[in-house]
């Protein structure tokens, strides 16, 4: 009873302020509206334009703004790219970050002010292994004074913004000499050069820093602290991985290219029976094995997903729980593509804009891959989850417990 006095109570609140406030112009001022009154990331603490709801009240604010057609609520619900920096990035800002950066950094993410951003993690000698990364950021006065290298950063060229992992003290082990920052991207020092993928694309940069300079107050956590706020941000990445797959999104595929008509779901499979149809091998006993299996696997992802989400997960480990849901979507994405190529036949090992049903399932082949490497390859997901769920022993590691400068390291160029 008492609990749903509380979702009526602040059903009653959402439409009263509605009433008040929205008057179907979605513009700035409206954005920044939601902003300031806590619905554009209920979830978030009171402190940073959030509520402190709980996803289940949350998601009584989205419902509310639903029903009239007023966007940009719940944020930190959403599944798009956007949504992704906001689930990450913002939450991590929001729990561990200054109050002067979260009163304007998220401020302008939620506000669609700073709504493109990047992150600079991985680099040439540091991947799977990150904690090796070789990046430094100096402090001088007010300011770090950042130097190094990053590699497969998407969307770097179109980003205003970065998140930054940088060594700032290499006397200690190295998951414990790691910081991580907010960067302006548009400032001198930032050199940004595209990486050309095989499907033609440049997603990813190479991003080269060079007495680039960030805030002291752009600091998120502690100093030396960053490795603990990126197991946040990674396991939130994770989670919203699983999401946006699942709400039939795919790697490497403009929104604008999507064809969502056979938008992938919990609920049935219909791009892959459409894929039989097609190839005319609808009645096939084996293919119609296989449209089983993969619907399968969808399932029970989106069942993981839901109880991600909603912390029924016995105990386990957020971040191991995560995991398995990432390792799950690079499986699934891999299985479809080589299904819906097998359905094509011959066709399929054409590539063009002559033969776009070709072109379409070999882009999905391909971007694939995208899922199997980026928040942690698949083989990182299998260590935590052996680690992490499974309890099992960690393996050899010959660097742990030694200071980061004593480490043999391929040298920087």
């Amino acid at each position: 009873m008492k609990k749903d006095a509380a979702f009526d109570s602040l059903r009653h609140e959402v439409r009263d302020w509605l009433a008040e406030h929205w008057k179907g112009v979605d513009d700035r001022q409206w954005r920044l509206d939601v902003v300031m009154a806590g619905w554009a990331a209920p979830t978030f603490p009171e402190n940073a334009y959030g509520r402190g709801l709980s996803t289940a009240h949350a998601e009584v604010v989205s419902s509310e703004f639903g029903k009239v057609g007023a966007p940009h609520s719940c944020q930190d619900l959403g599944t798009s790219a956007f949504h992704g920096w906001v689930r990450m990035v913002g939450m991590a800002v929001a729990r561990f970050g200054r109050a002067q950066l979260r009163e304007a950094f998220l401020r302008d993410l939620l506000a669609r002010d700073a709504d493109h951003g990047v992150a600079l993690y991985s680099e040439p000698g540091a991947g799977s292994d990150l904690a090796s990364l070789q990046t430094k950021a100096i402090l001088d006065g007010d300011h770090w004074v950042v130097n190094g290298q990053k590699t497969w950063s998407s969307s770097a060229a179109e980003s205003t913004w970065g998140v930054l992992l940088a060594r700032t003290d290499d006397t200690v082990p190295k998951h414990q000499g790691i910081s991580f920052f907010v960067i302006e991207m548009r400032q001198p020092g930032v050199d940004i050069r595209p990486i050309k993928q095989i499907t033609g694309d440049s997603e990813f940069s190479e991003v080269f820093l060079t007495d680039a300079r960030v805030p002291v107050e752009n600091l998120v956590g502690e100093l030396n602290g960053g490795w603990a706020v990126l197991q946040e941000v990674l396991a939130a990445e994770r989670e919203w991985l699983g999401a946006y797959l699942e709400a039939g999104n795919r790697p490497g595929v403009p929104a604008e290219e999507l064809d969502r008509s056979d938008m992938v779901s919990a609920e049935g499979a219909e791009d892959l029976i459409d894929a039989a149809r097609k190839a005319g091998r609808a009645d096939d006993s084996a293919v119609r094995q296989s449209i089983a299996q993969l619907h399968t696997l969808r399932l029970v992802h989106h069942w993981n997903n839901e109880r991600l989400m909603s912390g029924a997960d016995g105990g386990s480990s957020p971040v191991a729980a995560a995991a398995l849901g990432k390792l799950a979507s690079s499986r699934i994405l891999h299985a479809t593509g080589r299904y819906k190529a097998q359905m094509l036949g011959a066709e399929a090992m054409m590539y063009g804009p002559d033969h776009r049903a070709a072109e379409y399932v070999n882009r999905e082949v391909m971007n694939a891959f995208i899922n199997s490497v980026g928040g942690g390859s698949d083989q990182i997901q299998r260590n935590i989850i052996s680690e992490r769920l499974l309890g099992l022993p960690r393996g050899h590691a010959p660097d742990r417990g030694v200071a980061f400068k004593d480490i043999k390291k391929s040298a920087v160029n």
